[in-house]
């Protein structure tokens, strides 16, 4: 599924008005793979209310439209000719449909803020936790759109596909909190391994890994980076992560590899506008654009990963500073 934002009454001309029929699809000489989008365009005015109204914040509960319905909607008025020339339309028709989204470390510092954002979009979420307790004081449970499911990256198989459930997305945001570097692996390689094996056990369409600078530094020339080597001193964090990319990456998987700064909690208002960057291309020198990067922020690329065709298959590096400009998120994965 690809969430939109929702249109205007006043901005969306009615079929009916237009001279189209609201019930037949307006031959435009889409390719067949477009006919389905282009048979179930429909005129808002006149189409029967929706039978359950959205129960997430934001932009779906204002319009009264599920993240499907204003898919359909949307490509049903590209199909008509109202918005866009069918040449157009095929990046929009392969973004797989999304509605239901498992979130592997929802309590974390970043896992609790891409719940949210997901929610705000118009998803549902199954939050993966260890600790229900801790999901609960975050007011998960108060929202009927949040599944709170036991799960941990680190034991068998079959738990982690009852957690996953019928999520048709992974947004992978977990790390190894602890004090012990000899569990490093067990939760930054082997854990995600294990994500990844249950997500295509379950039939998951899209993965989303939050990853790090600098993971394949000693291939490009930053071995002796001294960021590098600080970061990799926690039992060789950085090389478990990597692992962990490659064996998503050769899945089969339709996957987002996100590669941030360093992290920080204050709002993306006090640490700057973000920077993205191709594979390989920051290594939080003084030489880069930036170093740090809000969760916020990152949580919202996360999420936009799920929704931007361009970011299929891809790694996205990305940082942050006050001097940046601010860049339309259409654009955040065409590097």
């Amino acid at each position: 599924m690809h969430v939109i934002a929702p249109f205007s009454s006043a901005a969306t001309p009615c079929l009916r008005r237009s001279g189209h029929s609201a019930c037949k699809p307006v031959p435009v000489g889409l390719p067949r793979t477009h006919l389905r989008a282009q048979a179930t365009a429909r005129c808002t005015q006149h189409a029967a209310p929706s039978a359950a109204a959205p129960d997430a914040p934001g932009a779906a509960a204002a319009t009264g439209l599920g993240a499907v319905d204003r898919r359909t909607l949307l490509l049903g008025l590209l199909a008509a000719g109202q918005l866009l020339p069918a040449w157009q339309l095929p990046a929009l028709a392969d973004t797989p449909e999304i509605t239901t989204v498992f979130v592997a470390g929802s309590t974390g510092n970043t896992g609790r803020r891409v719940v949210q954002q997901l929610r705000a979009a118009g998803y549902k979420v199954r939050a993966g936790v260890r600790d229900v307790r801790k999901a609960q004081s975050l007011g998960f449970a108060f929202d009927a759109g949040i599944s709170i499911v036991e799960a941990d990256v680190t034991k068998d198989l079959k738990s982690l596909e009852a957690a996953i459930g019928d999520a048709q997305a992974v947004i992978c945001a977990t790390g190894f909190s602890g004090v012990n570097p000899l569990k490093v692996a067990s939760v930054d390689e082997k854990g995600t391994i294990n994500l990844v094996n249950a997500a295509k056990a379950r039939g998951v369409s899209t993965f989303v890994l939050l990853s790090s600078l600098l993971t394949n530094a000693a291939a490009v020339g930053q071995k002796d980076n001294p960021n590098y080597k600080i970061l990799n001193l926690l039992g060789g964090v950085l090389d478990h992560k990597l692992a962990a990319e490659r064996y998503l990456r050769a899945s089969g998987l339709r996957y987002t590899i996100v590669r941030p700064g360093g992290l920080r909690s204050e709002p993306a208002s006090e640490v700057g506008q973000l920077i993205v960057s191709k594979e390989d291309s920051l290594f939080g020198l003084d030489s880069d654009p930036g170093r740090a990067i809000s969760r916020d922020t990152v949580a919202e690329v996360l999420v936009a990963a799920l929704q931007q065709p361009a970011a299929a298959n891809m790694v996205l590096e990305i940082v942050s500073s006050p001097s940046a400009p601010q860049l339309p998120k259409e654009k955040w994965f065409n590097v």
